[in-house]
């Protein structure tokens, strides 16, 4: 019988601020792929999934406080040559979300 307990967040597709409790969490850039996102009301913007090594969980890339973190983080606006970089992910609070929590982007601390 296993011992480890479920979590809400099992088998769901995405990365969430939730899921880092609190934590910063420095992840590799697998992919990142161009997608529509459709937003609050329907709104459309242009935005990114982006894939890690490290996770099987995605992360969806479309405001622009993110979109700018991205950039800044891997030193490029070009979805290619971000691949390999390496950004750390972290928690902030939001009153746009739902949770109360938004995930945000930063250079690795080791890197900076």
């Amino acid at each position: 019988m296993s011992t480890q307990k479920a979590s809400i967040f099992d088998g769901l597709r995405y990365l969430y601020a939730e899921q880092l409790k609190g934590k910063r969490v420095t992840l590799t850039i697998k992919a990142v792929a161009p997608q529509e996102i459709i937003g609050d009301g329907g709104r459309k913007s242009q935005g990114h999934v982006i894939s890690f090594d490290e996770t099987p969980k995605l992360l969806i890339v479309s405001g622009a406080t993110i979109k700018r973190q991205l950039a800044l983080s891997t030193g490029t606006e070009d979805p290619e040559l971000m691949v390999g970089k390496k950004v750390t992910l972290y928690p902030v609070s939001s009153t746009k979300s739902v949770s109360g929590q938004a995930i945000r982007i930063a250079i690795p601390e080791h890197a900076a």
